[in-house]
């Protein structure tokens, strides 16, 4: 949830790209966390790897908008306003840890949570969902 009311679609979803980054670097490291406690309790330590790099986390985004600030690492005069914290997804992004795929509104399944569709959307992302 929101804390802040966005002035626009690019601001809302730029918004909504920290708060999923955020919340994803924090399932990224309890889940390498898991897996170290797991192999300490196994002996398996010889095994550590420091070029076992992990891929980029996928926020995907239907803004072109968000992801240009967001990839372009520049705050525009009209973003300025936005708090400080919601800044974060640029420096997971330049550092590698989150990665911010484009994704088609057609193909957006989130929409239907969000939007008013027509009659066959509905159907297309129930199905995706698991919702069938």
């Amino acid at each position: 949830m929101q804390d802040i009311v966005a002035m626009s679609t690019v601001e809302a979803e730029y918004i909504a790209c920290s708060e999923a980054s955020r919340e994803g670097k924090w399932l990224l490291q309890l889940c390498k966390d898991i897996k170290h406690n797991k192999n300490n309790k196994n002996n398996n330590n010889n095994k550590n790897n420091k070029n076992n790099k992990t891929k980029p986390l996928s926020i995907l985004c239907d803004n072109e908008g968000a992801l240009a600030h967001i990839t372009s690492g520049v705050i525009k005069s009209r973003m300025k306003h936005i708090d400080v914290c919601y800044h974060n997804n640029q420096d997971l992004h330049e550092r590698g840890i989150v990665n911010y795929p484009w994704l088609s509104t057609d193909e957006n399944v989130a929409d239907i949570l969000t939007k008013a569709l027509g009659t066959q959307k509905p159907d297309k992302f129930n199905k995706a969902m698991g919702v069938w």
